[in-house]
């Protein structure tokens, strides 16, 4: 490799990785409330750890074209500005020369976020879910106690956890019955998890038995034990409505493809569906070059003076492929409109890196 291809890929990629590493730091903060709704339903450091790493794939897309646009600026300005670029270009070596080692590292990372987007986030995604399914799933006393942060519907509980979350006592919990409208209520003096078994201790239950007569009352069952022991994880999942389910973005590339135009028979709106998430996942690794690019041309300075006007006409064309890619989103049960508001960024980038390009190598400022 020559040795100005190291040089530029040094710099190129130490940037990236840092402000990548960065990005990946402030934007799992927006995962905050997953971690912690697992970190409060189980304290396993494992569990936890690893939950916070299948959060990573899904920051990755949106983390690595912003990085590689702010690292080619940075890296070209500096350029520009210790006049290495002026010295480079007069010993003969033309602006494409110079940015082809940048543009070859740019789509390998393109491939790479490609990768991730395709094939790492589904997997990530689903597994992360069935790892919070399966937690708040072992005990039901985390159930009872997060119930708002869980979303159980028409239910109220009111306890005092003990021990870490495997003993509550005074224990008072009301549900709903969806089937029959109704009220159910029980109470316990303590309730404790224990080899996989609830127990409980003087227990109260009232209920109601359906007369079926609408002139008649219906029954009322009161039930007291002074213990009772059932399955902890049956009676989890009895209490824990679903609240997720597998959707078209937990599978693979090629299952949307095959989704999206290969197999027939498929409704409209799964198609259009599917449809759009294709090419939302084509979406982000075409960024990454483009961006990329984009940032080499614009961070060169050809005037004497230092301007400004190539950073904000990069921030203005990011600003716009946000809101393409916003907009696109709320078109996903029409796939060709979706498609549209992704086209629309790639092609405006690509007309305008070209014709300041062409600009710059006619020796003209941006």
């Amino acid at each position: 490799m020559p040795i100005l291809w190291r040089y530029l890929l040094k710099n190129y990629l130490k940037v990236f990785f840092l402000i990548t590493s960065g990005f990946v730091t402030v934007l799992l903060l927006t995962r905050l409330h997953e971690i912690a709704k697992l970190a409060a339903l189980n304290p396993n450091p494992k569990l936890l750890i690893l939950f916070v790493l299948c959060q990573i794939p899904y920051i990755l897309p949106i983390a690595m074209p912003i990085s590689g646009l702010i690292s080619a600026l940075l890296l070209l300005n500096r350029l520009s500005q210790t006049h290495e670029l002026s010295s480079l270009r007069a010993s003969g070596l033309g602006l494409s020369q110079i940015s082809s080692p940048l543009l070859m590292a740019a789509f390998l990372l393109s491939l790479i976020n490609f990768t991730v987007v395709s094939e790492l986030t589904p997997r990530c995604r689903l597994y992360s879910r069935e790892l919070l399914h399966h937690v708040t799933t072992i005990n039901p006393l985390f159930l009872m106690q997060k119930s708002k942060m869980l979303k159980l519907q028409d239910s109220y509980v009111d306890m005092n956890m003990t021990k870490r979350g495997q003993e509550a006592k005074e224990v008072i919990f009301v549900v709903k019955n969806q089937s029959n409208n109704r009220l159910t209520l029980m109470s316990a003096k303590s309730l404790q998890v224990k080899d996989k078994q609830l127990i409980g201790k003087d227990v109260a239950i009232i209920s109601h038995v359906d007369t079926r007569d609408a002139n008649h009352f219906d029954h009322l069952v009161i039930e007291n034990q002074k213990t009772m022991s059932t399955s902890a994880s049956a009676l989890s999942e009895l209490m824990r409505k679903p609240t997720w389910k597998v959707g078209y973005e937990h599978l693979t590339f090629h299952d949307i493809f095959c989704s999206a135009f290969l197999k027939k028979g498929l409704k409209p709106k799964h198609m259009h569906e599917s449809r759009f998430e294709l090419y939302r996942r084509l979406y982000f690794p075409a960024m990454t070059f483009l961006f990329t690019w984009m940032g080499l041309v614009l961070g060169v300075q050809t005037g004497r003076t230092q301007r400004k006007k190539g950073v904000m006409i990069a921030m203005s064309l990011c600003a716009l492929t946000f809101v393409c890619s916003v907009a696109a989103k709320s078109f996903y049960l029409s796939s060709n409109k979706a498609a549209l508001f992704y086209a629309l960024p790639v092609l405006t980038l690509t007309t305008c890196t070209l014709w300041f390009q062409k600009q710059i190598s006619r020796g003209r400022e941006t």
